[in-house]
């Protein structure tokens, strides 16, 4: 069984990784064009803060939006037979309040946190973009 603290930090510390809903309007640029502001996009926490306040998340777009080395293609749930699949920009990540952030619908296509080997390239992906360890 866990301890009282891990309970605390699963519930209010999201998970690098883990998929939440976000509005397409906080986005500075147009990369979901095929979307209006109100819509809603996957996105990633790409990051957390040390004293785990904030994080950076990473806007997701189902739609094609541009190849290169800092778009991470991403097939959401191996087990739809339709494989959705979702770009996410790791070039574009913005700061996000864990508030706010907790306030968003978790999940995406009933998809709620990378897998292991997903969440592995996702990170290695961010190094080579950023050159940074997350």
């Amino acid at each position: 069984m866990k301890d009282w603290k891990q309970i605390l930090y699963d519930i209010y510390a999201p998970a690098v990784g883990s998929i939440w809903a976000a509005p397409n309007g906080i986005w500075t640029n147009s990369f979901a064009s095929n979307k209006s502001e109100t819509d809603y996009h996957p996105s990633l926490v790409g990051k957390l803060s040390a004293c785990k306040t904030n994080c950076q998340i990473v806007p997701g777009t189902s739609k094609d939006y541009r190849k290169g080395s800092c778009v991470f293609k991403v097939r959401l749930n191996s087990a739809d037979p339709n494989y959705p699949v979702s770009y996410f920009l790791i070039d574009l990540w913005m700061t996000f309040s864990k508030n706010d952030l907790m306030a968003l619908k978790q999940g995406w296509n009933g998809i709620e946190q990378l897998d292991d080997k997903q969440l592995k390239d996702f990170k290695q992906q961010i190094k080579f973009c950023k050159g940074i360890d997350v």
